[in-house]
This record gives C-alpha cells, sequence and structure tokens, in this order.
C-alpha cells in the first residue's frame, strides 16, 4: 500500500516542527519572564499585607491597652471594692463600723491601682476589667483585713468608755 500524498514524511514534519518551534520560542520566553514578574510581584504584594497586618495589629493591641474604663465599669468596680470591704469586715463583727469599711475599701482600690500602674480606677485599662472585678471580689491581705479589725475595735471600746461615763 502506498501513502497518499496528502501525508507528511517524516522530514517534512521535522522541518515544520522546528519552523513552529522557532516561531513560538521568543513568545514562549516573553511569557516566561511576565510570569516571572509576576510572581515577584505577587510575592511583594504579599509581603506588605503580612506587614500591615501586623501593624493593624499592634494598632489594635495598642488601642485596646489605652481604652480607659467606661463611668459604668468604674461605679461597677467601685460597688464590688465596697461589698467586698463590708464583707471582711462583717466577718470580724464590724460591718457596721462606717471608718473601718471605708478604710478596707481604700485599700482594696490601692492594690487595685498599683496592679495597674494608674491614678483612679477610670484610668485602667477596661480590656481588663473582669480581671479587676475578680480581683475586687477575691481581695484578702490578711494583715490589712487585722490592723482595720484593730481599729476598729479600739474604737468600738473607746465608744463603750464614753457612753459609761
Amino acid at each position: 500500500m502506498t501513502r497518499p500524498e496528502t501525508e507528511l514524511n517524516d522530514a517534512q514534519i521535522q522541518v515544520i516542527s522546528t519552523v513552529v518551534q522557532g516561531m513560538m520560542a521568543p513568545v514562549m520566553e516573553q511569557i516566561a519572564v511576565i510570569l516571572q514578574h509576576n510572581t515577584e510581584a505577587m510575592e511583594r504584594i504579599a509581603a506588605t499585607q503580612q506587614m500591615m497586618s501586623t501593624r493593624i495589629s499592634d494598632l489594635e493591641k495598642q488601642v485596646r491597652l489605652k481604652t480607659p474604663m467606661s463611668r459604668a465599669q468604674e461605679r461597677c468596680l467601685n460597688d464590688a471594692i465596697r461589698s467586698r470591704a463590708r464583707e471582711l469586715m462583717d466577718s470580724k463583727g464590724f460591718a457596721d463600723d462606717r471608718k473601718a469599711v471605708i478604710r478596707l475599701s481604700g485599700l482594696i482600690r490601692k492594690s487595685l491601682l498599683a496592679r495597674y500602674g494608674v491614678d483612679s480606677l477610670r484610668e485602667a485599662p477596661a480590656y481588663d476589667y473582669e480581671t479587676a472585678m475578680e480581683q475586687a471580689r477575691s481581695w484578702n491581705d490578711l494583715l490589712a483585713v487585722r490592723d482595720t479589725v484593730r481599729d476598729a475595735r479600739k474604737r468600738a471600746e473607746a465608744e463603750e468608755e464614753g457612753v459609761k461615763a
């Protein structure tokens, strides 16, 4: 069987392949260069986005740390401080001694202020409100309570002597 004339022989195929490769090589090189540039640009964009994300996170953290407690949070914290002071003094039998409760409240407040390094509860960071509340609710400085009870006892004794005289 003879091959039809429309079929290409191996030599012709080789020539056509070489011509096509010669024509396509410069185009493919240009495409490779463009892809390389695109890859580099994408890597720079990704690095920039990562840097911006880090900066935004740092700024959010700074804002969160510097946002002071609201007046309502401060009021609730003060209530918790007074409640804890009253509770501690009640356990020692001096819940009615207003001076003792006020003094103990001041000591609890002072420990909270020292924790945050601020001059007023309003300046304490709002994000740490729950921790501050927990500290106020569980505060128990035995020496301070003992000293406050001793002062309350002295006042009570002086009052009794004043009533007897």
